[in-house]
This record gives structure tokens, C-alpha cells and sequence, in this order.
């Protein structure tokens, strides 16, 4: 099968989205298929370097205007490689090109929305004339993968049809994170992780902490973000500078070893639409806390392999970290938990998923792969 992968992100940035799509991508070449990725030009010098090709475009100026320069490129590309099927990473603007591309060469399109790209009050959806190229194209897809059930109900909230809505979970290396050295902590700690932003609710957790009487861990946050500065104000604020631990944006072995030497992870966030870090952590063995937003409410089940608080309630937040860090027979029976749950999110077991999928759209457009 030739696929085409159509994004708005790609390396060297570095994100969920990012990873997303490059670990499918490896898989699905590891299955005999051929990948192209179409990627927007990385702003500095970058070599990529994957077991699949990678071809650049000049990003638009404007994602009002210039979008059908794309498809140009587009056609270009589908003449030399024959793509089966498009599969594009946002709802806009990739998959409003690549729709247009279909209506020229009926080559059907997959869409896997980020979350970002198509949620009430994100940027995408306040400008009136993006959303509704959202909805209409959202319509006419041949089918589009929702990350979880959540997900699965915002995009029908855009008048698109049930059953053109398929969930696929994002996947996890569970060989990536299934050891590691152990990380430099003199003592036990929690760990969260990610983009240091508002919607993320760091802040939450740190004021959560700070409840906890005689917190039996430290707590360490990795990850950078516009919230760096403000986040390092709070902890000194509230005097626990020795006991909350900013380490800066963490990748490869260091990570997985900061995953695994923790107690457990901690995962704050106002909106998630689908954690990836929280797959991250399941993968690394770990029982999780976390908000009961978005993705976050089937990626932890309640008292089974992990707690559940409301979001923006710190006291409800700190009583689940209380829990955890009081509680070791707790987080043992979690751990036990955990490896069963996380193992149907492995990512040899989710590309096959993709990729019955694509077979599925290319078939019922009278095609063969």
C-alpha cells in the first residue's frame, strides 16, 4: 500500500502530534507498506532521517489564504508515487487540501483530527470562515479517526455522521519504555510531564502539593513552556524549592528513565483531548493521577490503575496524591493493573488498526491495495 501523510507538524518539532505520526509511520513501513510523509520545512537546518521518505513544502502564509499552493505540490507528489490512500494529521487546513486532491483523482482521504484543530474555543474554531471549512470538510471525508470516545463525540458535535467516525487509540512503544537506568534522585518522587502551559495545570498541582502536610515524595516536573518562569515563582512562593524539581525538556533514554524510577505519575491538565504522556507513564509501569478531562477519563480507570480528581480541584487532587504517596499496597495493586490495561495500546497492535482502516475507504471506493 503507498500512503501519503499529510501535516501541518512534523519533526524537529517535537510534540505528541510529532510522535503520533512517526511511530505509525515505522510501523507501517515495518508491515511492507511505502510512507510518504509531507511535512511543512522545519524553520532551521534539519536532516531527516527515518525509514521513510520525507518531503518538505513551504508552509502557508496564511491558513485563509495561499492553502491551494499545496496542491500543486500534492499532485506532483501522487504522480510519482501512486498513492492509495491520503491520511492527514489535523482537520485543517491538511485535510481541506488533500480533499480537493480527492475530488480530482478519487483517492480517498483519512483524517485523524489533533484535538486542537477542532475543539469549542481553540483557536481554529473561533474564525468563522476556518470553522466552517472544518465542518464541510469533516462531512466529506471518506473517514476520520478520533484518538477516544471524547474526541469521538466533539466531532460529531460538527453535524458529521457516526459513522464515519472511527476510534483509534494513539499507540505506545511498550519495548521503548520497558526499562531503564535509574534516574539521579536522591529520593522517591512523582513525576509529571509536558508542554509548561496554562492548560496543562501545572499550577494546579503545584497549589495541590503544597496541601499535602508531610508529602512522603518529591515531585518533579520535566518539560519547558510559556509557564516556566511562572511556575518556578509559585514553587519559591509557597516554599518548596527542596521538594518540587524543574528539570527541563527531557527526551530519549533520560526520559524513560525519569518514567521509570518514579512512584507514579501525575497528570493535571484542564483539557486533554488524548494524553500521550499518560500511554507514556502505563507504558513505563506506572499508576496514574490525573484530571477526569477529555481522553484522561479512558486512559485511567478509576481505583483500578489509577485516581480520578475534577479539574481546577486542587483539594480533590491533593487528597489522590495524599492517597498514592500513603498508601503502598495501593500503588502495588495498580502496578499490576496497569500492565494488563496498556498492553491492546502497543504500537505493532494500533497500526494494524490504521491500516485496516485505509483497506476499509480504499475498498469501498472500488479500489485494491
Amino acid at each position: 500500500m503507498n500512503i501519503c501523510m499529510l501535516t501541518d507538524t512534523f519533526f524537529p518539532n517535537v510534540g505528541g502530534a510529532e510522535m503520533v505520526l512517526d511511530h505509525l509511520s515505522r510501523e507501517l513501513v515495518n508491515l511492507g507498506d511505502k510512507v510518504v510523509v509531507m511535512a511543512p520545512r522545519a524553520k532551521a537546518a534539519y536532516k531527516d532521517n527515518a525509514p521513510y521518505e520525507v518531503v518538505r513544502y513551504r508552509k502557508p502564509f496564511s491558513k485563509h489564504l495561499g492553502l491551494r499552493l499545496l496542491l500543486p505540490r500534492l499532485m506532483k507528489l501522487h504522480r510519482r508515487c501512486r498513492f492509495d490512500v491520503i491520511h492527514c494529521h489535523a482537520a485543517y487546513p491538511p485535510a481541506y487540501v488533500a480533499l480537493a486532491f480527492s475530488k480530482l483523482t478519487g483517492i480517498p482521504v483519512v483524517v485523524r483530527p489533533h484535538g486542537s484543530d477542532i475543539l469549542p474555543g481553540e483557536r481554529m474554531r473561533k474564525h468563522p470562515r476556518i470553522e466552517e471549512r472544518i465542518r464541510g470538510t469533516l462531512r466529506q471525508v471518506d473517514a476520520i479517526i478520533a484518538q477516544g470516545d471524547y474526541l469521538r463525540e466533539e466531532i460529531g458535535k460538527l453535524d458529521v455522521p457516526y459513522e464515519k467516525i472511527h476510534v483509534i487509540h494513539n499507540g505506545v512503544s511498550l519495548e521503548e519504555f520497558a526499562a531503564g537506568e535509574p534516574y539521579p534522585h536522591s529520593v522517591p518522587y512523582c513525576l509529571t510531564l509536558g508542554n509548561l502551559s496554562h492548560r496543562k495545570g501545572f499550577d494546579l498541582l503545584v497549589r495541590a502539593y503544597a496541601e499535602l502536610s508531610e508529602p512522603a515524595f518529591d515531585l518533579i516536573i520535566a518539560g519547558t513552556g510559556p509557564e516556566e518562569d511562572v511556575l518556578r515563582s509559585l514553587i519559591n512562593e509557597l516554599g518548596l524549592s527542596k521538594r518540587i524539581h524543574l528539570v527541563g525538556h527531557v527526551s530519549g533514554q533520560e526520559k524513560v528513565s525519569l518514567y521509570r524510577s518514579a512512584q507514579f505519575f501525575v497528570c493535571p491538565s484542564r483539557r486533554e483531548p488524548f494524553a500521550n504522556v499518560i500511554l507514556e507513564a502505563l507504558a513505563s509501569g506506572l499508576p496514574v493521577v490525573a484530571t477526569a478531562v477529555g481522553g484522561n477519563r479512558q486512559l485511567v480507570i478509576q481505583d483500578q490503575h489509577g485516581l480520578l480528581s475534577p479539574a481546577d480541584d486542587i483539594s480533590g487532587l491533593a487528597a489522590n496524591l495524599d492517597r498514592c504517596m500513603g498508601e503502598p499496597a495501593l500503588l502495588d495493586r495498580y502496578r499490576i493493573a496497569v500492565r494488563e490495561f496498556i498492553a491492546e495500546f502497543d504500537w505493532p497492535i494500533v497500526a494494524k488498526r490504521y491500516r485496516a482502516l485505509y483497506e476499509q475507504v480504499i475498498a469501498a471506493r472500488g479500489g485494491a491495495c
